[in-house]
């Protein structure tokens, strides 16, 4: 009797999911032609298939059915044999398969240990090294070989190195090559020249771990904040201070992901004292994002519909703008409101399902309706649920299932130029778009002009509308054929600058590669040149944002904005950049009339209010003082907002006391609000009580 296993995958699983067949289907058709009634399945499912055998030899087996997956997937690269008395291991980047004499194990651990996560191809990479030569390293009990490696991980926060490292301990256990402890294996230390909040000291880390009775485990050293050229020295020392220790621990060492120079400077360092292997980690890409969703989803037997990953992509971008995106977690902590959302939509349908066959029965019996009414409406029912499982069994989420899911994303059927029309005081703005759609569309529909740069300036005061404007501009530009997504990501030039030397280039060209079919919006740009930001990162964003502008002009839209006189400077220091930057939209200061008009629009949005609220609210606005209205301090729109925020809230209030079930939006809810110290204190002296 044999037992085998074939594993696939997972990522090239999923590259396969709109084929006739899954892999493992059509492997399993194979199989059943080679063997017959003597290949007894055991499981399966998408990526794995466990089947035994009756007879035959492990090693003529095991290459027969090689073959087999060599022909029918074309495999060529990576190929790895491992082989004993009992059993045959082959590995490959799509695949392993593992033969063995039942009852008996395969002398590696599968694949599945670092195979079925998404990105981290520089660690897959060393695993399959590892478990290449364990058999050696066994069979001649040359464990120093490998107990004495170290690692050097480039990678950022939220691609899942606690999880990385966790996965390389089981792994490293299940090849016998380092005993480590059953208590707690893995210990993880940020490390600081001296102890801090949140920060070990070097010598409190060595301190403790000379100390530590039960070592034999993996310790990974954020090492972060010795990375800084001052502090190489530090870093030098503490290594030195490892070297006693280097028979009973095995050590990692944890960067931010830099650039291959920099990693390759640092690794230099590091090598000169340890015995050290790198694993560099980018930040993963939209395409591996969507995947990770994916197989998240897969595990409870959900999947996506394909026009609601707009939803999802949405969301994505909003995570990522606040400059708080943790990669993987971020993705699950989506999952699972994108399943919250799904049983939600679920609980109301079946609600409505259910109210409509009680009609439908009450008609019935009035007579009203025929039994092939009833009979229409339950199959009109089924059909519904059956639409929201796919042929895999799969339940299915859809587009209107998780709208809730993005507060950006917008399933209007008003186009983009109709938002943009009802906006207060655009008008000029949204002509000079007009003209410069129309010249795109001409460009793109002949070839003999060239494509415009669509690179472009914002400038003026906060709150006039910039980032709103650019926004929609990005849907304007999908709607149009120009860019083939149109999503928005939103960054404040701080957020493109490493704190630490090689980290700032990587995270700007992430950002951008973020921003390919969609528009880029930086606010407060100047600061890159200006020093603000860290004179040396900013330039060196500043830098590779100019290459990535230059490189994807056609497949991205950057967008600068800031103060006029700001912005001229950051283009008189930078002539690349004011050539890859053709088109200027100034945004002014709104007038007295325009914001007491932005205060009513979003009034009439949400409440019910009374007659003489815009009259109250027009005599308030009047009275600002004008020299405040055109300083730096005036936030335009952002300060009528903040007043009608406050005001529906005071609204709130009163109606809750009076025991309102609904707001009504009152000139002495108004009056309320504005008379706080941070509204009244911006009218003119003489009129301070004016607007009353």
């Amino acid at each position: 009797m044999l037992d085998g296993k074939i594993e696939f995958d997972q990522n090239w699983v999923l590259s396969k999911r709109d084929s006739e067949k899954l892999p493992v289907d059509t492997v399993k058709d194979k199989l059943y032609g080679l063997y017959g009634e003597s290949l007894k399945v055991e499981h399966e499912d998408y990526a794995i298939l466990t089947f035994s055998l009756e007879s035959g030899a492990v090693e003529q087996t095991a290459q027969q059915i090689n073959s087999v997956l060599q022909q029918e997937f074309e495999l060529e690269n990576g190929r790895q044999i491992h082989e004993s008395a009992n059993s045959v291991y082959y590995v490959y980047p799509e695949l392993m398969l593992a033969m063995t004499t039942a009852g008996k194990n395969v002398d590696l651990p599968p694949i599945s240990y670092f195979d079925s996560l998404v990105g981290w191809d520089d660690f897959k990479k060393l695993c399959r090294e590892i478990s290449s030569v364990a058999p050696q390293i066994r069979s001649h009990n040359t464990q120093i070989s490998f107990q004495h490696q170290n690692y050097l991980f480039s990678v950022n926060d939220g691609a899942g190195l606690t999880t990385m490292l966790n996965t390389f301990v089981d792994f490293i256990s299940a090849l016998d090559l380092f005993p480590f402890c059953k208590d707690e294996p893995l210990q993880e230390i940020r490390l600081g020249v001296r102890s801090e909040d949140g920060f070990t000291s070097t010598f409190d880390a060595i301190t403790s771990l000379s100390k530590l009775e039960n070592r034999n485990r993996l310790v990974c050293f954020d090492i972060r904040a010795l990375t800084e050229r001052a502090r190489l020295g530090d870093l030098k020392s503490f290594l030195r201070q490892l070297l006693p220790l280097e028979s009973d621990y095995i050590f990692a060492f944890r960067v931010s992901y830099i650039e291959p120079n920099a990693l390759r400077s640092l690794a230099d360092t590091i090598s000169d004292i340890l015995y050290l292997r790198t694993v560099s980690v980018p930040p993963y890409t939209n395409e591996q994002l969507k995947q990770g969703a994916i197989l998240a989803l897969a595990d409870y037997s959900f999947t996506v519909a394909d026009d609601a990953w707009d939803v999802f992509f949405s969301r994505i971008a909003e995570e990522k703008s606040d400059g708080r995106f943790y990669g993987m977690q971020s993705v699950r902590k989506i999952v699972c409101e994108m399943l919250w959302l799904k049983h939600l939509a679920e609980a109301a349908e079946a609600t409505a399902s259910a109210n409509t066959a009680d009609a439908a029965d009450a008609a019935a019996v009035e007579g009203t309706a025929s039994a092939a009414d009833a009979s229409a409406t339950a199959a009109n029912s089924e059909t519904a649920d059956n639409k929201a499982v796919n042929e895999a069994g799969l339940t299915v989420i859809r587009k209107e299932d998780i709208l809730s899911l993005s507060t950006t994303y917008s399933e209007s059927k008003r186009s983009g130029f109709d938002e943009l029309a009802e906006l207060i005081g655009m008008e000029a703005i949204t002509e000079r778009i007009r003209e410069i759609v129309s010249q795109v569309k001409y460009a793109l529909k002949d070839r003999s002009v060239d494509r415009p740069t669509l690179h472009m300036r914002f400038t003026g005061a906060p709150g006039t509308g910039k980032t709103t404007v650019a926004r929609i501009l990005g849907r304007i530009f999908a709607e149009n054929g120009i860019l083939r997504n149109g999503y928005f990501f939103e960054y404040m030039s701080r957020d493109l600058c490493g704190e630490y030397v090689g980290q700032t280039a990587p995270k700007t060209a992430a950002i951008c590669r973020d921003a390919y079919g969609s528009v880029l919006f930086i606010d407060e740009a100047y600061a890159l040149y200006s020093g603000e930001s860290n004179s040396d990162y900013g330039k060196e964003a500043l830098a590779t944002l100019i290459s990535e502008m230059e490189n994807h002009r056609d497949d991205m839209v950057v967008i600068m904005a800031g103060y006029r006189d700001d912005m001229d400077k950051l283009m008189e220091g930078n002539a690349g950049l004011r050539s890859r930057m053709p088109y200027q939209i100034d945004f002014p200061g709104y007038t007295k009339q325009q914001l007491t008009d932005i205060f009513m629009l979003m009034v009439r949005k949400h409440f019910a209010y009374e007659p003489e609220l815009e009259q109250t609210a027009s005599n308030f606005f009047n009275s600002l003082d004008q020299a405040y209205m055109d300083s730096s301090d005036f936030a335009n729109a952002r300060f009528v907002r903040n007043l009608y925020e406050r005001t529906w809230s005071k609204a709130a209030i009163r109606s809750q006391i009076d025991g309102l079930d609904s707001i009504r939006i009152s000139s002495e809810d108004f009056r309320a609000a504005a008379s706080e110290k941070e509204f009244s204190e911006r009218l003119m002296t003489k009129h301070t009580l004016g607007f009353i």
